[in-house]
């Protein structure tokens, strides 16, 4: 299926979230995507917000498929080669080649950038590991299949906010600002279609630093806690909680008393019945 759809077509991806009436998207974008399924309602073929649309050179709909049969493996193979065939479309080179698909994004200097990854995990032999797709299997890439991941900028104000005056001194404990550190604490759930971390409430959030140690101008924290979070699936109430402990480290610079680096991972964590893990880590942020 990749083979085909790299050699016959153009891939190009949308995100509902970026394109919604009330987003910042361009005029243009939103009006070709409403054309796009006008013209496929009018042609008798199925139409929505989450489809594969096939276009011809020309931007007209000449094939489409709901999610749901798209992610069946023959449902759309056979959609694919009969649109080839019928077009007459000739095998070519790959347009634009594989790359990254998310970068560190444009921060002040002095900011903390964070980079988060979350991904479904299952138990095997007392361990968590990752839960991994089987390219062209059905049913196998599902909401969980594929680590998904966000990018979270604490500006010096709020980042300073997470640390206590000096002297740092081995034994030393304090308490995060619950604030701050809710920021970052709202991204962990797994991959779900609600990804409005506005609307997550957070009924239990423990997080306590405790120096480990003081060499070369750094002091590293131990970082201890645990979540528990309500997260809706979809953009309704259900019954599923973020359940969570937590473990990860501060290291702060000495002599500026700026924190240069923050990792933090989850131990344990449950969503509903879905296993999960998150992790946390500091990246240098894009000039």
């Amino acid at each position: 299926m990749i083979d085909l759809i790299n050699a016959h077509f153009i891939p190009v991806y949308v995100s509902n979230e970026d394109v919604f009436k009330n987003s910042d998207a361009p005029p243009a974008v939103k009006k070709e995507l409403l054309r796009i399924r006008q013209e496929t309602l009018k042609a008798k073929m199925s139409a929505g917000t989450v489809h594969v649309y096939l276009l011809d050179v020309d931007g007209h709909p000449v094939g489409s498929q709901h999610v749901a049969v798209a992610s069946k493996v023959e449902e759309l193979t056979t959609l694919l080669e009969t649109t080839i065939d019928r077009l007459q479309v000739p095998a070519g080179k790959t347009i634009v080649p594989p790359s990254s698909q998310s970068t560190a994004p444009k921060a002040a200097a002095d900011a903390l950038v964070l980079h988060l990854i979350a991904r479904n995990v299952e138990r095997k032999g007392g361990e968590d590991v990752p839960r991994k797709a089987v390219l062209g299997t059905t049913r196998s890439g599902n909401w969980g299949a594929y680590p998904v991941e966000d990018w979270i900028i604490l500006g010096k104000a709020e980042w300073s906010r997470l640390l206590p005056k000096g002297p740092f001194a081995p034994g030393m404990t304090w308490e995060p600002d619950r604030e701050v550190a809710a920021k970052v604490l709202r991204h962990f759930y797994p991959s779900t279609e609600n990804n409005d971390v506005s609307r997550n409430r957070i009924d239990r959030q423990e997080l306590k630093a405790t120096v480990v140690s003081v060499k070369g101008g750094i002091a590293r924290a131990r970082l201890d806690g645990s979540l528990r979070m309500k997260h809706t699936f979809y953009h309704r109430d259900d019954d599923n909680f973020v359940d969570a402990t937590l473990l990860g480290f501060l290291d702060i610079d000495t002599s500026t008393g700026r924190l240069v680096n923050w990792q933090l991972a989850t131990t344990e964590a449950t969503y509903g019945r879905i296993r999960f893990g998150v992790a946390v880590r500091t990246v240098a942020a894009r000039k």
